[in-house]
C-alpha cells in the first residue's frame, strides 16, 4: 500500500514538474530544488503514517515546520514555498505564477488593454489596476485556450465555464474575477463595441466578506507573545520582534509593515506617517516608545547593510524588502514559541490588528477614534469589531418577559 502511495506521489510531482517546466518555463535547476523539497514532504508523510496526495498533508507538513525556532525559519522558506506550490497543484491541477505577466494579445486583448487604460485614467490605485490586469489576462488566456479569438465569438457559456473552473476555496478571488469580467463585458456593450450585453447573464457572485468573528487574543496572550515569541538575541529575532510590535501596538496591516520606509518615521515629533497600501489614505500614528526602541535596536544590531529605502529586509542575501506573505509565518512561529493556543483561530499579523481593536473597545474608545487608529476609510468597517465587544453587548441584554401559567396548560402532554 505504501509503495502504491509513493508511486502515486511520484506521478504527481512528475506532473507538477512538467507544469512548471511548460507553463512557467522554470530552469531545470529550479525544478530540481522544488523536487528535492517535495521529497522531504514524502519522507515526513511516511514517518507520520499519513496519506499522500492530499492538500491536508501539505498543511500538516507546513504546520510541523513552523514549530521550529525563528532563527532557522529563514532557511526553510524555500522548502515551505515549494510545498505550497505542490499544494496548489494538488488542489487545482495548476500553479498560478506569483509573477504573472499580462499579455493582452489579439482582438480581445486589445479591447482589454483599452478598457484598462480607461480605468487608469480614472486615477484608480495601482493595486486596483493590477487586479484588473491579473483577472482579465487570466480570462483572456482561458478564451485563447478554447479557440475564442474574436469578440463576436464570446458566448455566455465561455464565461460561465471559466467561472466554474476557478477555485471555490478562495471566495474573495472568485468574487473579484466575476466582478471584473462583468464590468468589462458591460463596458463593451456601453461603448457599442458589442451588440449583446453578456454581463446581464452573469450571476452577481455575491460574497459577504468578514462573515466570521474576528480572531482576537487576550491582553495577557499578546504580552506573552511579545515577551517570549521571538529570541531577540539574533538579528532575525530583532526584525521579527519589530514586526510583532507594529501589528500589535499600532495595528498596521502586513502590507504597510513591509512598506515602512525611513522617510515615514518623524523622530523629532514622535509619529509615523504612512500611505496605506490598501486604502491609499495617509495615516498618522504615534511613535510609541517600545516601537521606537525596537526600530533603533533593529537598525543598529539587526538590519543588514543595504541602500534599500525600506526598513524591514529579508535576512538572506540579496537583502530585499520583505513581502507581506512572509509576516504570516513569522507571527505564527511566534505564537507557537510563546505557547499560545491558536487552534481554530487565525494567527497572522491581522489577528494582532483585530486584538488591538478589541482592546480599544474594552477601553470604551469611540468608533471614530478606532477608525482613525486602524486607518479605515469608513466607520462602517470598524463596526465589524462590535461583535467581539462582549462587555458592551452584555449591557444590551433584555429581560425575558414572564409567561403566564395558562400558556403551558394549553398543551396536552402525552404521559
Amino acid at each position: 500500500m505504501e509503495q502504491q502511495q509513493e508511486l502515486k506521489f511520484r506521478d504527481v510531482i512528475d506532473r507538477a514538474s512538467q507544469h512548471l517546466r511548460a507553463i512557467h518555463q522554470l530552469s531545470e535547476n529550479t525544478i530540481k530544488k522544488h523536487r528535492d523539497n517535495w521529497h522531504s514532504l514524502l519522507d515526513f508523510a511516511e514517518k507520520q503514517g499519513l496519506p499522500l496526495v492530499q492538500g491536508t498533508i501539505c498543511e500538516q507538513f507546513i504546520d510541523h515546520q513552523l514549530k521550529s525556532n525563528e532563527e532557522v525559519l529563514d532557511s526553510k522558506r524555500s522548502l515551505l514555498y515549494s510545498v505550497k506550490l505542490l499544494q496548489e497543484y494538488i488542489r487545482g491541477g495548476k500553479i498560478l505564477s506569483k509573477k504573472e505577466t499580462y499579455e493582452f494579445h489579439g482582438e480581445i486583448g486589445g479591447l482589454m488593454k483599452a478598457y484598462i487604460l480607461e480605468k487608469t485614467s480614472e486615477h484608480l490605485r495601482e493595486s486596483s489596476i493590477h487586479t484588473y490586469q491579473l483577472q482579465l489576462s487570466r480570462f483572456l488566456h482561458y478564451l485563447s485556450d478554447n479557440g475564442v479569438c474574436h469578440l463576436p465569438d464570446i458566448r455566455i457559456e465561455h464565461v460561465l465555464l471559466y467561472i466554474r473552473q476557478l477555485s471555490p476555496e478562495h471566495k474573495s478571488n472568485l468574487y473579484i474575477a466575476i466582478s471584473m469580467i462583468k464590468r468589462f463585458l458591460k463596458w463593451l456593450f456601453d461603448s457599442k463595441l458589442s451588440t449583446v450585453n453578456l454581463s446581464l447573464q452573469i450571476p452577481s457572485g455575491r460574497y459577504v466578506q468578514q462573515s466570521e468573528l474576528p480572531a482576537v487574543y487576550t491582553r495577557e496572550e499578546i504580552e506573552r507573545l511579545l515577551e517570549t515569541g521571538v529570541d531577540r538575541g539574533y538579528s532575525t529575532g530583532k526584525r521579527n520582534y519589530l514586526i510583532l510590535l507594529l501589528a500589535a501596538r499600532l495595528g498596521l496591516r502586513a502590507s504597510d509593515i513591509c512598506n515602512l520606509k525611513f522617510e515615514n518615521i518623524h523622530w523629532e515629533k514622535n509619529f509615523l506617517l504612512i500611505d496605506q497600501v490598501k486604502t491609499g489614505r495617509t495615516l498618522e500614528l504615534p511613535l510609541l516608545a517600545d516601537v521606537g526602541n525596537a526600530i533603533i535596536d533593529y537598525l543598529r544590531y539587526g538590519r543588514p547593510k543595504s541602500e534599500e529605502a525600506y526598513i524591514l529586509l529579508t535576512s538572506n542575501s540579496p537583502h530585499r524588502k520583505m513581502e507581506p506573505s512572509a509576516t504570516f509565518s513569522i507571527v505564527t512561529s511566534a505564537f507557537k514559541r510563546a505557547g499560545i493556543n491558536i487552534s481554530n483561530k487565525k494567527h497572522g499579523a491581522h489577528a494582532l490588528r483585530h486584538s488591538l481593536a478589541a482592546r480599544l473597545l474594552e477601553g470604551q474608545t469611540t468608533l471614530p477614534v478606532i477608525s482613525e487608529v486602524l486607518g479605515h476609510e469608513k466607520t462602517n468597517s470598524t463596526m465589524y469589531y462590535l461583535r467581539i465587544d462582549i462587555t458592551s453587548l452584555s449591557t444590551c441584554i433584555l429581560d425575558v418577559s414572564p409567561v403566564k401559567e395558562e400558556f403551558y396548560n394549553q398543551f396536552k402532554w402525552n404521559e
